[in-house]
């Protein structure tokens, strides 16, 4: 536990459990030395997964925050969408139905294929095709 005060609280509440679970001990199942560890290491790993230490939290938060895109970036991100979704609309509708669901919502090729009732291999091809013309689209 790497605190002493911690240990000791969480060596109280094994007594506790040990005392309300003596019934359900059995003696043919193992030693009660065993038993006891068990306990005590189950509640250990417990208190140590439920440890968040908050300045990790607060350094993550912070972290975040710095991430954002300055707006001359924003800008080309919106552009790039906008190309996207124009780039897009030039697909069969069934074919970008199928390249959202794969690449944004991430189904399976197999998912995908049972959803639009073709063969795996149709499904694969749809898609290969789909993103070749997605890059022709981009690069005009």
């Amino acid at each position: 536990m790497n605190d002493r005060t911690e240990a000791e609280e969480a060596l109280q509440e094994v007594y506790i459990s040990i005392w309300q679970r003596a019934r359900s001990f059995q003696a043919a199942s193992g030693s009660s030395s065993a038993w006891l560890s068990a306990i005590a290491r189950n509640r250990s790993i417990d208190l140590l997964r439920a440890r968040k230490p908050v300045a990790d939290e607060l350094d993550s938060a912070y972290d975040l925050a710095d991430a954002a895109p300055d707006p001359e970036r924003q800008a080309v991100t919106k552009d790039d969408g906008r190309r996207i979704d124009t780039c897009m609309e030039e697909l069969e509708a069934d074919r970008a139905v199928a390249v959202k669901r794969a690449y944004v919502e991430g189904l399976s090729y197999q998912e995908l294929a049972d959803q639009f009732g073709v063969p795996l291999n149709t499904m694969r091809t749809w898609l290969r095709r789909s993103l070749l013309k997605l890059r022709e689209c981009m690069e005009r």
